[in-house]
């Protein structure tokens, strides 16, 4: 088990919004895939119900993001409700989704035809499994890990517009879950989650 986040201010975590390769689920990992006409109305929802959420107590805020496309057009989308200024949103490498080496852009069936199974062995052992080319669950926890400690020590309210596997992991830190617990967190893309030490709350986007 780690250790729960020392989060003393919240952090709110936001996945992008629905993206093509999502409809046909595709691995995206560090490749991108354009939103969807229904991604941009969910990043649209995120960001009235995210305006909503930070006027109850009006303060100062950081802005954090992976720097991927899918993740950039959500944040661009979101600030725009907010009223923020583009430049307030800072690039992060370390809130990049989970490289899946070379499976990105194909989808788990296509993947099975010459590895069956690899899905179920994924989910048996998430901490020592990897994708032939790609990063290990290890290693998306201890980039997740620094990232998570900084917002802490900042002592900051932090947005963080992120990715399904990735966003789960830093959700999973903060609660304290280990790999396996991490692995099957729901990651929806109509809602996020308001983070403080060792808890989360869902916020519906509508």
């Amino acid at each position: 088990m780690t250790q729960p986040g020392g989060l003393v201010a919240p952090l709110y975590m936001l996945r992008h919004g629905e993206t093509a390769w999502n409809t046909e689920r595709r691995m995206q990992g560090t490749r991108n895939s354009d939103l969807t006409e229904r991604g941009r109305s969910q990043a649209l929802a995120m960001g009235r119900a995210l305006r909503a959420e930070l006027a109850r107590e009006p303060g100062p805020t950081v802005f954090l993001r992976s720097p991927l496309g899918r993740t950039r057009e959500t944040s661009e989308i979101v600030g725009r409700e907010l009223g923020l200024d583009p430049g307030q949103w800072r690039d992060d490498q370390r809130l990049a989704e989970l490289s899946y080496g070379e499976w990105e852009g194909f989808t788990w069936a296509e993947v099975e035809v010459t590895r069956p199974n690899a899905l179920v062995q994924w989910r048996e052992d998430p901490h020592g499994f990897v994708p032939p080319g790609g990063e290990t669950h290890f290693e998306l926890r201890r980039r997740s890990a620094a990232v998570l400690a900084e917002i802490a020590a900042s002592g900051a309210r932090t947005v963080v517009v992120g990715h399904g596997v990735s966003g789960a992991v830093l959700r999973g830190l903060n609660l304290g879950l280990d790999a396996r617990a991490m692995f099957v967190l729901e990651k929806p893309q109509d809602a996020f989650f308001r983070l403080l030490a060792g808890r989360e709350e869902r916020i519906e986007a509508k």
